[in-house]
């Protein structure tokens, strides 16, 4: 069960300047569908890194409408975590999962003689998972608590300040019979700013793709409903294969109806961290 990064990194990697405004950072994320960005210098080494979380916390922080900047003018600079650690393409899978589980990153630049080749995500290692930890875990071992619960007329505001909260991580969108209806994560808010948004035709709601100029107010306009029913005693590898399969970072758990807990990629990755081999 010995693989190195390369095996399962993406070296297709896009990348942006320290220069570039966020609204052509959140474009790209929008047309190739990817939730981070790796920021270098015109010699092609890693300065920084941008992710949708980030553009989350920039949306939660900001105050009434008439007081805001064009965030589309904005520089990469401002928002990017400066320095990120990196790792050599020769490296164990399993000792890249540990790194990020260490440093609470959900990315690593994969580099080589100081130059970007590729970036081993959480999405990679949730495929290497998928295809090589199977048996190993329940969807209990991994499953998490940290999510909260609200109705669907929450506004998206309030959504994005509960994503980038201590608690952070899944909004899970719940109706008044307490019937689960859907899920919102970090990067489909930071995806959805409106002043930023207008330009893009669609995003992503409960019933398929609407259009972007539509006032996107509230959790059920944005929330995605995924009909897989997973239970915790099922195989955690199956969880991994349908996060793939669903192109989501986070699934729901229930006990017969009952919403038990979420498991997610982060999940996934401590799982391969904590692997004995």
């Amino acid at each position: 069960m010995k693989s190195k990064v390369k095996d399962y990194m993406t070296d297709r990697v896009v990348t942006v300047s320290p220069q570039d405004t966020i609204g052509r950072a959140r474009n790209l994320m929008l047309e190739r569908k990817i939730r981070r960005l790796v920021v270098v210098d015109e010699d092609n080494r890693v300065v920084g890194i941008i992710t949708a979380t980030d553009l989350a916390k920039a949306l939660a922080k900001r105050g009434a409408p008439w007081r805001w900047r064009n965030p589309e003018d904005s520089l990469v600079d401002r928002f990017m975590t400066r320095n990120p650690v990196t790792i050599g393409p020769d490296e164990d899978i399993f000792e890249a999962s540990k790194s990020m589980v260490k440093m609470k990153i959900g990315g690593l630049p994969v580099t080589k003689e100081s130059r970007l080749i590729g970036i081993l995500t959480e999405t990679d290692i949730t495929r290497f998972f998928a295809e090589n930890v199977r048996g190993t875990y329940k969807v209990r071992d991994l499953m998490s608590d940290r999510y909260t619960v609200v109705s669907p007329n929450t506004s998206l505001k309030k959504v994005a300040k509960l994503i980038t909260s201590d608690r952070g991580g899944r909004v899970l969108i719940v109706g008044v019979s307490e019937d689960y209806l859907g899920i919102i994560t970090e990067g489909d808010v930071a995806l959805w700013e409106p002043n930023l948004a207008k330009r893009y035709v669609l995003i992503p709601s409960r019933t398929g793709r609407i259009s972007i100029d539509v006032k996107v107010k509230t959790a059920r306009h944005l929330m995605r409903s995924i009909d897989v029913r997973l239970t915790a005693e099922e195989d955690a590898a199956k969880a991994a294969r349908m996060m793939i399969e669903w192109n989501t970072s986070a699934l729901p758990v229930f006990e017969g109806n009952e919403l038990m807990g979420v498991i997610d990629k982060k999940g996934i990755v401590k799982g391969v961290a904590n692997v004995s081999y």
